[in-house]
C-alpha cells in the first residue's frame, strides 16, 4: 500500500474537521497556551531559551496534549499536561454534553520557585492558565474551573490539577468523504 500527499492531507483534515470535538479542543487549548508569552516564560525552558526557540516549539516539549511523561528526566523540566473528555448528562437530552477539560501541571522540584515573582511555579502557572480560560467561551459557552488543588505525584515534581468544565452542544454533524459537513442529528449516519 503506497502513501499519498492525498493520504497526508485527509489526516491532516481531522486537525480542523467539525465533528472531532477532541481534536478541535486540543488544538485551540494548544494556541492558547503556546500564544501566552507569559505561560511560555514561567515554564522555564532554559534549553528552549537558549535555542531561541519560537512559542510552537515548546508544543510537544514542555506543553503535552495527554497526561504522560518520562519517568527519568535527564534536564529539568516543568510540564503543563491537558486532557480532555466528554460525557453525556441527560439520557433524555442527547444535544448537549459536559465538556471537562483537565490541566495537570507538574513542576521539576529543583526549579519550584519562580524566580521572578517568588512564587511557587506550578501556582503561578495555575493562575496564568485559569486566567485564560476561567469563565470564557473559547469553546462557545462559558468554561469554569471547577477543581483547583495541589498533587502528590512523586518526589520529584510539584504539582497542581484544575478541570474546567462547561455544557456544550453534542455534536450534531459528521463529516463524510472529503470532510464535508451535514447535520446528522436526525438520521443514521453510517
Amino acid at each position: 500500500m503506497s502513501w499519498t500527499q492525498a493520504d497526508q492531507e485527509y489526516l491532516l483534515n481531522f486537525r480542523k474537521t467539525v465533528d472531532s470535538d477532541e481534536i478541535k479542543v486540543k488544538e485551540q487549548v494548544k494556541r492558547k497556551l503556546i500564544d501566552n508569552k507569559y505561560i511560555i516564560h514561567v515554564l522555564n525552558n532554559k534549553k528552549l531559551e537558549e535555542a531561541e526557540a519560537e512559542p510552537d516549539d515548546y508544543f510537544g516539549v514542555c506543553i503535552l496534549p495527554y497526561y504522560l511523561i518520562k519517568p527519568t528526566q535527564t534536564e529539568v523540566q516543568n510540564f503543563i499536561c491537558f486532557t480532555v473528555g466528554f460525557d453525556k448528562i441527560f439520557q433524555s437530552n442527547k444535544l448537549v454534553e459536559r465538556l471537562q477539560l483537565t490541566f495537570e501541571i507538574l513542576c521539576e522540584q529543583k526549579n519550584a520557585i519562580d524566580t521572578d515573582t517568588s512564587v511557587a511555579r506550578q501556582d503561578l502557572l495555575a493562575a496564568l492558565i485559569k486566567d485564560q480560560f476561567n469563565y470564557t467561551n473559547i469553546f462557545g459557552a462559558k468554561m469554569k474551573c471547577i477543581k483547583n488543588r495541589e498533587l502528590v505525584v512523586d518526589t520529584d515534581y510539584a504539582a497542581r490539577e484544575l478541570v474546567f468544565e462547561q455544557i456544550t452542544d453534542n455534536n450534531l454533524v459528521k463529516s463524510t468523504g472529503k470532510l464535508s459537513t451535514r447535520l446528522a442529528n436526525k438520521e443514521i449516519v453510517t
